[in-house]
């Protein structure tokens, strides 16, 4: 058995080993896929949460978009955008009496649009657009998304709600860059550093009138569940007030020494307005093995508006952006973010 091949089996033991320790036997039922009524309900509850639905205005970007900042004088790209199209999604759930947790898989068609010049731009003088390249894709995000109960009718649609969901993750395979950690880094210097985007949840909190809203308790420490921790958007706040600075730090494992092309997009509210670009700078690259672990930095100052979320990264090796005929392969991950 090939290693990779082991590896794949010996985590999906391992996810398997911890869903089955949680197991009640008597009230719990197998994982439902979406063909059930009872999953098909919980699906309605999540598409009808804010904190799920609010990844999708930063990733369909519908068009290619200015970067915002100056860029380095040797990128030929001038905008660079995707529009992405969902075309299936399903929900896979374990539930129990007063709560659930789904698997929330959503796939994607995308159209990456690339606006620039094969000309070499010169400083000095404006950079026109002189090309226009088309690139489509597949591309899948997988989120975790548990659910509370808070009333009693029958109706699942109004007795549950979203608790908390992971970060987004996901994207089109293919083995040549790979996101490994991310870094939030305060004013203070206190730094917040994400290893796996699924098993980072956070609080949904107050989504809608009536609903009880963890952040206003006193007690807002880290609390341990199965997945990983769950982190109340109190605990967020050193990082996202209105106009604060925000750095970010991505580690790529890549198979190029050359420089990787990643962006941050953030501050869509929910119609997709506001919403900025920014490409990362990259800090370092250090040799291992075949791979190259490279690091990228970007701080950029959070809108001065109240937006929910989402801040989503997208990380393409350099030639499926600078050369027409690379195919795309690009990963996701989603970042913790909220303007209050």
């Amino acid at each position: 058995m090939k290693r990779s091949n082991y590896l794949f089996l010996l985590i999906a033991v391992s996810a398997g080993l911890i869903l089955s320790s949680c197991k009640s036997p008597i009230d719990l039922t197998e994982p439902m896929t979406q063909n059930s009524s009872t999953t098909q309900s919980f699906m309605q509850v999540a598409e009808n949460s804010s904190t799920v639905s609010s990844f999708t205005p930063n990733y369909n970007e519908g068009q290619a978009m200015a970067l915002a900042g100056m860029l380095a004088k040797d990128v030929y790209p001038i905008k660079v955008g995707q529009k992405m199209t969902l075309t299936d999604k399903s929900l896979t759930l374990v539930k129990d009496s007063t709560t659930a947790t789904g698997t929330y898989i959503q796939h994607y068609n995308g159209e990456l649009i690339i606006e620039g010049t094969f000309q070499k731009p010169t400083m000095g003088i404006g950079t026109k657009v002189d090309t226009t390249l088309h690139k489509t894709f597949t591309t899948t995000i997988t989120r975790l998304i548990q659910f509370e109960k808070v009333a009693s009718t029958g109706n699942d649609t109004l007795d549950w709600k979203v608790k908390a969901v992971s970060l987004p993750n996901g994207g089109t395979g293919g083995g040549n860059i790979a996101i490994t950690k991310l870094t939030l880094t305060s004013q203070d210097g206190t730094n917040l550093s994400i290893t796996d985007p699924n098993a980072y949840f956070f609080k949904a909190g107050k989504e809608k009138q009536g609903d009880s809203d963890a952040e206003d308790d006193d007690n807002h420490s880290l609390i341990a569940n199965t997945f990983g921790e769950m982190h109340g958007w109190k605990d967020l706040l050193t990082w996202y007030h209105g106009n604060q600075p925000v750095t970010l730090t991505v580690e790529v494992l890549s198979s190029s020494a050359d420089p990787d092309f990643l962006t941050v997009t953030y501050g869509a509210g929910m119609n997709g307005s506001f919403r900025t670009k920014q490409k990362f700078d990259l800090v370092s690259t250090t040799q291992e093995g075949q791979f190259y672990r490279k690091v990228y930095s970007k701080t950029w100052t959070t809108d001065s508006h109240a937006v929910r979320m989402h801040a989503v990264i997208n990380a393409f090796p350099r030639n499926v952006v600078y050369d027409t005929d690379t195919p795309v392969e690009v990963m996701t991950w989603g970042v913790p973010y909220r303007v209050k």
